[in-house]
């Protein structure tokens, strides 16, 4: 694979970069309540540096309390923030990557509960910001918030950072004056488009002269908000020339707002480097004058590679990759291509954030490098593994810290349910995920047995220390399905035969992969579902995007539905408007219930004295980031 481009350094400003690879700002949520820095953010920013990604790009970062939009946001308002700052860029210098911050006020997205104050508006809009705590910004409020990202730009300096980036993009305050969606003022800050972009060059300049000619002031813009009235690409253009035209260092391009963040952070629906075009419209429309970088669902190299080498744009910005594998950059240029943990784009770690701040549905590791050291363990064991996805991640990690692994498979195949997870459409990384599996656990101190089906006898002869169980799930089949001829939704992803007309019962997540799976194929499907809404376990941006395919496809949900009994071709429902009722003229009947845990050899192993832990489905059915964790604390624990 070629990547001569991908590992050439550039030069912005006077900052040499070792690459064109940037790690994208992403909130971790690990600062301190105050807004200092911690060490854990500290350990989380020097493995993606150690990784080899040239320039790390630290979080928003406020440069006003008031500004603060998270729960546990980085401050960069004070003197007081600049020790804690400092020992960061230098962790980073250390291992070899080069820092920057990103300057950022939340404006009307700031958070009441931590930003200390009234939120601040560049307008009203009925119906979208709140009139209650807060209010709009006054010119001299304004004029007092240059002066803040000045300052704030001066302790970044001072701090060590080798770049400094405003935040002018996904609703922030800079894009809030920039977009006329939110920018509705009619003085001299509003009501052009020359003046809509007067903060933010006041912002430009006065952070230039506050850290000299020299030093590298890049900004982010959402070059597309999705939202109809407020800026697409070819408004976007004439800002971008604007800031290249009065000294910006590099154009840093992105997408989407506050209402439109499902672009910013994009699903696996969304194609890979779906943002590269508009890039290149920007560097096009800038003369090439500055370098320009691009994010959106940049996983790999190869890809990163192809951009650059169609002079789309000069760097390549990655977020979720890095957490997912912090050593993407060294193991790419290795052409250890094989090796590197697929980032899988379903935002339940990073985005979601279910175990308080940022983490990862596969790499469990992330956000907690400090707890959880590379390091083997004094007392080697022999581990006996059975089962699927948090098997696999118990016996890598296992192995990784030096006990002996023996893995029993049931089937013919690695992965367990994995298997169908892969099979709806836009889920292709959860077979990536599987692969990457395979190749993991294919080492000498990992004895993997397929077609071997767990049981107290053959793990009593492997004469283990211990074992760990993770039999995964089974679809649950409620007893008035039985001897209908209903078909579960994971057989019918994986190929069972199905007619033409398809009912599914079950509109939580498997059921609407599903429905999109058989409707794509041209069939005609119906979701019934007992709640009020369709998939409400889903991850907020992919169930947009999921429910709007629903619709342009045709699938016709019954929500608030009840099934009361099935035959052959005829449910009979119950709702709340239309009483009971039967519902008939489809061919194939699908149940979407859910998982049940399969837990019996785990109770058998018990029963023969024999210990065992017990981790991912066969404890309570969930996701792949459940199931990892388990696996991995399990198995580290040892």
């Amino acid at each position: 694979m070629n990547t001569d481009i991908t590992f050439s350094p550039i030069t912005i400003n006077s900052l040499i970069i070792k690459n064109r690879l940037v790690m994208s700002s992403m909130v971790t949520q690990y600062a301190a309540s105050n807004g200092e820095v911690t060490d854990q953010m500290i350990n989380y920013y020097a493995e993606r540096a150690r990784g080899g990604v040239g320039l790390i790009m630290i979080e928003a970062t406020y440069v006003e309390r008031q500004g603060n939009s998270y729960r546990l946001g980085l401050g960069i308002d004070s003197d007081a923030m600049l020790p804690g700052l400092t020992r960061l860029t230098r962790a980073i210098h250390a291992c070899g990557g080069k820092a920057g911050i990103q300057l950022q006020h939340g404006g009307r997205t700031a958070n009441p509960q931590t930003n200390g104050g009234p939120v601040k508006l560049v307008s009203y809009i009925p119906g979208i910001t709140p009139y209650e705590g807060a209010r709009v910004l006054t010119c001299d409020d304004i004029h007092e918030l240059v002066d803040m990202y000045a300052g704030a730009a001066l302790r970044a300096q001072a701090a060590g950072f080798d770049l400094i980036e405003l935040h002018g993009a996904h609703g922030y305050l800079l894009n809030q004056f920039l977009s006329p969606f939110t920018n509705r003022r009619q003085d001299e800050y509003g009501g052009s488009e020359e003046k809509r972009l007067r903060f933010p060059l006041e912002v430009l300049r006065a952070c230039r002269n506050a850290v000299g000619a020299d030093f590298p002031v890049t900004v982010r813009l959402s070059v597309d908000e999705f939202n109809g009235t407020g800026l697409a690409l070819e408004q976007s253009l004439p800002i971008a020339r604007a800031f290249a035209d009065n000294g910006i260092d590099a154009l840093n391009i992105s997408v989407g707002a506050c209402e439109t963040n499902r672009y910013t952070i994009p699903p696996s629906c969304l194609p890979e480097g779906f943002n590269a075009d508009r890039a290149a419209a920007v560097r096009k429309a800038v003369d090439a004058r500055v370098p320009v970088a691009v994010a959106g669902r940049i996983h790999h190299v190869a890809l990163a590679e192809t951009i650059l080498a169609e002079g789309k744009a000069d760097l390549i910005v990655m977020g979720r990759p890095l957490i997912a594998d912090p050593c993407l950059p060294v193991k790419s240029q290795a052409g250890n291509i094989a090796s590197i943990m697929p980032c899988l784009s379903c935002n339940e770690g990073c985005v979601s954030a279910p175990f308080g701040n940022v983490t990862c549905a596969v790499n469990p590791r992330a956000g907690q490098e400090a707890r959880f050291p590379h390091i083997k363990t004094e007392t080697p064991k022999h581990v006996v593994v059975a089962g699927g996805p948090a098997g696999l991640q118990a016996a890598l990690t296992a192995a990784e810290r030096g006990h002996r692994v023996t893995l029993l498979e049931r089937s013919n195949s690695l992965g367990g349910l994995l298997h169908a997870a892969c099979r709806p459409p836009h889920k292709e990384p959860y077979e990536r995920l599987r692969l990457w599996f395979e190749h993991a656990v294919d080492r000498p101190d990992i004895d993997v047995r397929l077609g071997v089906e767990a049981n107290v006898e053959n793990i009593r002869e492997l004469r283990p220390d211990t074992v760990i169980v993770a039999t995964g799930s089974e679809p649950v089949v409620p007893a008035f399905c039985k001897g209908s001829g209903a078909l579960a939704a994971q057989d019918v992803l994986m190929g069972e035969e199905c007619g033409k007309r398809a009912l599914i019962l079950g509109g939580g997540l498997v059921g609407c992969e599903t429905a999109e799976f058989l409707a794509e194929q041209g069939r005609e499907v119906t979701i019934l579902e007992l709640r009020d809404a369709l998939a409400p376990d889903m991850e907020t941006r992919t169930r947009v995007f999921m429910l709007d395919r629903l619709r342009q496809l045709g699938v016709e949900t019954l929500l608030n539905t009840e099934v009361l009994a099935v035959s052959p071709g005829c449910a009979r429902i119950r709702d709340m408007l239309r009483g009971e009722r039967n519902r008939e003229g489809f061919d194939t009947l699908i149940m979407a219930f859910g998982y049940r845990s399969r837990s019996l050899l785990l109770q058998q192993l018990a029963a023969a004295s024999l210990p065992a832990a017990a981790v991912g489905d066969c404890i309570r059915p969930g996701k792949v980031i459940t199931a990892v964790r388990q696996g991995f604390l399990a198995a580290y624990s040892l």
